[in-house]
């Protein structure tokens, strides 16, 4: 996946400093474009697995968010990747009969957003979804807390009125939080 660590934007003498809207307008367009980016490689890599045999189904979640155990009622952990209802026959078409034990984590992050390409594998069937989502670093610090301490990490794939149509289980969650210091930081600054 291409890095899409982005620069500081460099002003013209005397121009001051640029104003929220412009700012604002700075950081749309480029939290845009690593979207487009991670999309866009998302279905590279698709089509690289489809040339060496594998059937894949490619998933961009209208919404992913991380979800830790006391956000809810449940003990429920991990990320939530949101599906449209159009999408949910094309999933399980996919997802079920199917044993998705590998998994491959692809990601970046560029002002305070992590963009992310899960890549989960049945090496057998030779079946492979992957899961394409996008989420503030600020919104996950429990989930980091919670997965790193398990061990474990869940995506969960799910329709907007969180009827849930597929869970991953993911027996490496420093793939997904490589380093968790860069999340527990949010903690500090709210």
């Amino acid at each position: 996946m291409r890095d899409m660590n982005g620069g500081m934007v460099r002003q013209s003498p005397g121009e001051g400093s640029p104003s929220d809207a412009e700012r604002l307008s700075q950081t749309s367009e480029s939290i845009k474009s690593s979207w487009e980016r991670t999309v866009e490689d998302m279905r590279a890599m698709a089509a690289d697995r489809e040339e060496k045999g594998f059937s894949t189904l490619t998933v961009v979640a209208g919404d992913t968010a991380p979800v830790a155990p006391e956000m809810g009622d449940s003990d429920e952990f991990g990320l939530t990747f949101i599906i449209s209802g159009s999408e949910v026959e094309d999933f399980k078409d996919s997802y079920q009969g199917n044993d998705f034990t590998e998994t491959g984590v692809y990601q970046s992050s560029q002002e305070g957003h992590v963009y992310i390409v899960v890549e989960c594998i049945d090496m057998d069937a030779k079946e492979i979804i992957y899961l394409t989502g996008a989420y503030e670093m600020r919104d996950a610090p429990g989930l980091v807390r919670t997965a790193t301490d398990q061990e474990t990490m869940y995506s969960r794939v799910k329709t907007i009125d969180h009827t849930e149509v597929g869970v991953f289980e993911h027996d490496d969650a420093s793939a997904f939080f490589p380093n968790p210091d860069e999340f527990y930081a949010y903690e500090f600054s709210r």
